[in-house]
């Protein structure tokens, strides 16, 4: 017999969360690490214009400043308050962070706390950013003999990536990790020269990778293909752009950038006689989601979104289907909307080979399964309505607890018809 079912995979997508135009405003709060070769904030500036952005910056950047000193530095305090900042970047003093933790703990931590809740008391909605620095070019010889870590740049890289990872984890911050893509670029490239003569302060090269990596971190886009200053050249800006990019992008839950990016992307699934559809809901970090199904109704849905939704559309037709999940304390949201066919078929058409799926009919309760492995799978009966969703363990589907009958079973791209 033949079954007339629907099975609509038609993702006609607008992914517009990481390729749209957007405007940040950032605060800048360092020293003369942030603010050299006209600044971290103009170059950033720059990148973002030339990539269809828009970066709205100031700066207080005292040369020598410790979080410390911007404690109580007046015009830091007043531009904190100055609006509601998007990101507020925290630079601190270049030596500080890469002491002894017990030092660091006690001269930095409580430093970066007042200014984070200082940040937090003007919006909720900021984020505060920690501006990881990079070693010195030989170490620090002034403090080698104190704490042998000090003695080599891979030493003072560490102690400068642990400091600032845990500053951010205890402060509800992100990190921008312009030293690891530093060393990555000193490792790779060491014929770009990143420093200043004093091993210390950065090259125009130093800058302009600074920038780049501020852009990836800040706007969750590659940077390659970005302008850059007559100071650097077209190959070492392209090496730059690749690298920030890669370091940012590869490690993005250590540098806390996806705890607080919100991920909304949705699939349309179609398994029934009539017009009804159901929706998998595959939003990150997101508090709330808010449904737009293009024929006039609409329905909230909150975490987790470990079932399909069902939405009944009045008859067959196109419909702009928009997700808008919401985040971060309702401060950020994200909407993603898709054309959907909504159309009844007939299902034969759609169904997968079988010879992944044995024994079928399924004898003994298991569903065999090859080239499948540790995959999500969405099991309906033939009425279309949901049984279970889960994850393939050991290649294998237990559906003992089923009744005999015909279902269908849908795993990635693929739909297979088991009979048990």
């Amino acid at each position: 017999m033949k079954n007339i079912f629907t099975i609509i995979l038609i993702l006609v997508s607008n992914m517009v969360f990481s390729q749209e135009s957007q405007t940040k405003s950032v605060l800048f709060l360092g020293n003369s690490y942030t603010s050299y070769n006209g600044g971290v904030d103009q170059v950033l500036k720059q990148i973002a214009t030339s990539k269809g952005d828009v970066v709205e910056a100031l700066s207080s950047t005292p040369g020598g400043s410790t979080f410390s000193n911007h404690c109580t530095n007046a015009t830091s305090l007043n531009y904190i308050k100055n609006r509601e900042w998007d990101y507020v970047v925290l630079q601190e003093q270049s030596l500080l962070p890469s002491f002894p933790p017990a030092q660091v703990e006690a001269e930095s931590y409580p430093y970066a706390e007042i200014l984070c809740d200082s940040i937090k008391s003007n919006s909720v909605c900021t984020t505060p950013v920690f501006f990881m620095t990079w070693g010195r070019e030989n170490g620090d010889a002034g403090n080698c003999e104190i704490y042998s870590p000090l003695c080599t740049y891979e030493g003072m890289q560490w102690r400068l990536r642990q400091s600032y990872v845990e500053m951010a984890e205890l402060n509800g911050g992100i990190i921008s990790p312009v030293g690891m893509v530093w060393k990555s670029v000193r490792d790779n490239h060491p014929e770009i020269d990143l420093y200043q003569s004093d091993e210390s302060h950065p090259s125009n090269n130093g800058t302009y990778l600074a920038a780049c990596t501020f852009y990836a971190t800040l706007f969750n886009k590659s940077p390659e293909g970005a302008d850059y200053p007559a100071t650097v050249t077209p190959e070492t800006a392209a090496i730059l752009q690749t690298a920030a990019w890669a370091v940012v992008n590869d490690s993005i839950d250590t540098w806390l950038i996806d705890t607080t990016t919100l991920r909304v992307d949705f699939q349309l699934l179609q398994l029934t006689k009539n017009v009804n559809a159901y929706f998998n809901n595959f939003s990150e970090n997101t508090d709330s989601c808010y449904w737009e199904f293009g024929d006039g109704e609409s329905q909230w849905q909150y975490p987790p979104f470990d079932m399909a939704l069902e939405h009944a559309y009045p008859e067959v037709g196109i419909y702009d289907v928009c997700l808008t999940g919401y985040g971060y304390n309702g401060c950020k949201s994200k909407t993603t909307c898709k054309t959907e066919y909504i159309s009844v078929t007939g299902y034969d058409n759609y169904i997968a080979k079988s010879s992944n799926v044995f024994p079928n009919p399924v004898t003994a309760g298991i569903v065999q399964l090859s080239n499948h492995k540790e995959q999500y799978y969405s099991l309906y009966s033939a009425d279309g309505k949901m049984i279970k969703q889960a994850v393939i363990i050991n290649n294998a589907i237990d559906v003992s607890d089923l009744n005999a009958g015909v279902y269908i079973l849908i795993i990635g791209d693929k739909t297979y018809k088991i009979v048990i």
